[in-house]
C-alpha cells in the first residue's frame, strides 16, 4: 500500500486529503541502524548550527543573507531524516547546550522535516519546510533582548510588540530569495485552526499547509523546552496538550501525524521503569507505541550503571514497563552525553 492511499483512507478531513493527493508522496523505510545515523546527523546538526550563526548575526546587522549556503546543509539533514527519522527526533529534543532562541530554529527545522517525512513528501518539498522551519522566527532577532528574556508575564503593549515578529521575520529574510512556502511558514505560523491566532485571524485551510505544520512543530518545542518565563513539560503531557487542541487550535490530522511521527517515547527522552531503573530511549519506529527499544542507565537505587543494559519491552503481563516519562535533565543527567 502506498502512502497516498492510507492517508485518504484514515483522513476525515477532505481538505486534506486534497492537499496531500496534490503531491507525490512516498512510503518511505527505514534503511540504517539510529547508531549509526546519529553520527551522520549530529555532523549535519552542528554544521547546521554553525551556518544559522552566521545568518542571524547577518539579520541582526541588516546584512545581506547568503541562504544558499545551508542548502546542502539541510539536504544532508533531510537525507539523514529520510534514512532514519529517530536519530533527527533525537537530536532536536537535546536541551541541554545553546540558547533557547538558537536550538529552537534548529529543533524546529528538524521536527518540521520528520512531520514531511511522515506526509510522504518528496526531499525537494521536506527541505523547504525544514528551512521554513529554521527561518520561521527570525523576527525575533530584531526584538529587543529585554522583551525576549522578561521572565514575567507580558504587558499588552509587549505582547503586540512580540507578536510583530511575524513581519518582522519578513523582513529580515528579505534581501533572500525564498520560496513562497516558506515565506508563508514565517508569516502564517502563529494563526490557529480556529481562527483564533495571529497576524490575520485565518482559519481552518485559509492557512497554508506548511505554516499548520510548522504551527504544530513550534508549540510542541517551546512546551518541552526550558525558556526564560516557563520551565519545560515532559514529552507525555505535551502530547496530550495537542491531542486537546485538535480541532481548535490546530488540524486533528497534522496533530494525529505528529504523534505518529516521534512516538509516545521519542528516541532520547528519559523514561522511569516500573522496576524503578531509569533508562533512556534508544529506537523508536513507526508503529512499536508504547513498547521502544531502551538503554538502561540508572539502577533502582538511581545510581549509574557501570555498563549500560539493553532493554526490549514485551508487553507481556508481569514484565518492566514503563513507568513515566522524565524531564531531560533528571537525576542531573546530560541527554547530549547519553548517545
Amino acid at each position: 500500500m502506498n502512502r497516498t492511499s492510507r492517508v485518504l483512507r484514515t483522513t476525515s478531513d477532505t481538505s486534506l486529503a486534497s492537499e496531500l493527493a496534490q503531491r507525490t508522496l512516498t512510503d518511505y523505510s527505514i534503511s540504517t541502524e539510529l547508531s549509526s545515523e546519529l553520527r551522520v546527523g549530529t555532523l549535519a546538526y552542528f554544521s547546521i548550527q554553525q551556518e544559522f550563526t552566521r545568518i542571524s548575526k547577518a539579520i541582526k546587522s541588516g546584512s545581506p543573507l547568503q541562504i544558499e549556503r545551508i542548502d546542502p546543509l539541510l539536504k544532508a539533514l533531510v537525507d539523514s531524516i529520510i534514512r532514519n527519522p529517530a536519530a533527527g527526533v533525537w537530536l532536536a529534543r537535546l536541551k541541554s547546550k545553546s540558547s533557547y532562541a538558537h536550538r529552537h530554529c534548529i529543533s524546529c527545522a528538524i521536527l518540521c522535516a520528520v512531520m514531511g517525512r511522515q506526509l510522504g513528501f518528496d526531499t525537494e518539498s521536506m527541505r523547504r519546510l525544514s528551512l521554513a522551519g529554521l527561518l520561521m522566527d527570525s523576527g525575533k532577532l530584531l526584538l529587543a533582548d529585554s522583551l525576549l528574556r522578561k521572565t514575567q508575564s507580558l504587558s499588552p503593549a509587549e505582547q503586540q510588540e512580540t507578536q510583530r515578529h511575524t513581519e518582522l521575520g519578513l523582513e529580515a529574510v528579505a534581501s533572500a530569495d525564498l520560496p513562497e512556502e516558506v515565506l508563508q511558514v514565517i508569516r502564517y505560523h502563529h494563526e490557529r485552526f480556529d481562527g483564533s491566532g495571529y497576524p490575520d485571524g485565518l482559519s481552518g485551510t485559509q492557512i497554508p499547509l506548511f505554516a499548520r505544520i510548522a504551527a504544530i512543530v513550534d508549540c510542541y518545542d517551546a512546551m518541552t523546552s526550558p525558556r526564560y518565563y516557563a520551565t519545560p513539560i515532559v514529552h507525555s503531557e505535551a502530547i496530550m496538550k495537542l491531542a486537546g487542541w485538535r480541532k481548535t487550535l490546530f488540524q486533528k490530522e497534522l496533530v494525529d501525524t505528529f504523534i505518529q511521527a516521534i512516538g509516545l517515547y521519542p528516541p532520547g527522552s528519559l523514561v522511569e521503569l516500573t522496576s524503578g531503573e531509569v533508562a533512556v530511549v534508544s529506537d523508536f519506529r513507526v508503529g512499536m507505541g508504547r513498547k521502544p527499544e531502551l538503554t538502561v542507565i540508572l539502577d533502582t537505587n538511581k545510581n549509574r550503571l557501570t555498563r549500560k543494559k539493553a532493554l526490549k519491552l514485551t508487553g507481556k503481563e508481569g514484565n518492566i514497563d514503563i513507568a513515566k516519562n522524565l524531564p531531560p535533565d533528571a537525576y542531573n543527567l546530560d541527554p547530549e552525553a547519553l548517545f
